[in-house]
């Protein structure tokens, strides 16, 4: 299958994507949650486990070139940036084989967690930023844990009006539906854990968030396969 997963089935993405958000307090969602529990209780393992993550991740990053988003989904890359580099443990409740091998301590967290949708290694190279951009699904909260974090002039985001610096061990949870952006405008590398938990929601739309899901499963394999590239 190719294609782009986000930029599929516009209109009924929007349609779910209203629905989803007005389930979730609609426009007063916060877009930043500097304390992640609330939402995502689970991710206290992650950061109680943290220098050993860091450590598996040094070690993939060390042995491979991530792949730049432009060779994943270029039509979104082109969109949002082509040179952020993407590594998937876990796509839509799918494993990556490899991740068994080069993140186990991750790809076990990710598939013992039912509230766990994709699970990702993120590299943002020097220099390279993502352009002002919305989540194309409502259906997920992104959580972040800076693995390494340049202290020179760390990189940044927006999420909406509200701005954050992120720093090692400092997790937070975004709604990226929200439109923002990322700065790096230093000479370093922020290498980042991202994982994606399902939106809380009411059980209807729960439901329905859960079934749109297991849709976009079809895609799991190409944007795994397409992120391990020639290895």
């Amino acid at each position: 299958m190719r294609g782009s997963l986000s930029v599929n089935q516009p209109l009924v993405r929007n349609v779910v994507n209203r629905l989803l958000l007005w389930g979730s307090g609609g426009a007063n969602r916060p877009p930043i949650m500097t304390d992640p529990l609330p939402a995502f209780p689970e991710s206290a393992e992650l950061v109680a486990r943290f220098d050993e993550l860091r450590g598996e991740v040094d070690r993939l990053v060390g042995i491979r070139d991530l792949t730049p988003y432009g060779d994943i989904d270029p039509i979104r890359a082109a969109q949002v940036s082509t040179g952020w580099r993407l590594y998937y443990a876990y796509m839509l409740g799918v494993a990556n084989d490899r991740a068994h091998e080069d993140v186990p301590l991750l790809l076990d967290f990710a598939e013992r967690t039912p509230r766990v949708v994709n699970a990702i290694v993120a590299q943002l190279p020097p220099g390279v930023g993502l352009s002002a951009h919305e989540g194309p699904y409502a259906g997920i909260l992104r959580y972040h844990l800076p693995l390494r974090v340049p202290v020179d002039d760390p990189p940044r985001l927006r999420v909406g009006q509200e701005h954050h610096t992120w720093a090692e061990r400092r997790p937070i949870l975004i709604d990226d539906t929200f439109d923002h952006e990322v700065h790096n405008e230093s000479t370093g590398t922020r290498i980042m854990l991202i994982i994606d938990v399902l939106r809380p929601l009411n059980p209807v739309l729960d439901l329905l968030n859960r079934t749109c899901l297991r849709l976009k499963r079809r895609w799991s394999a190409q944007m795994i396969a397409d992120a391990n590239g020639d290895i």
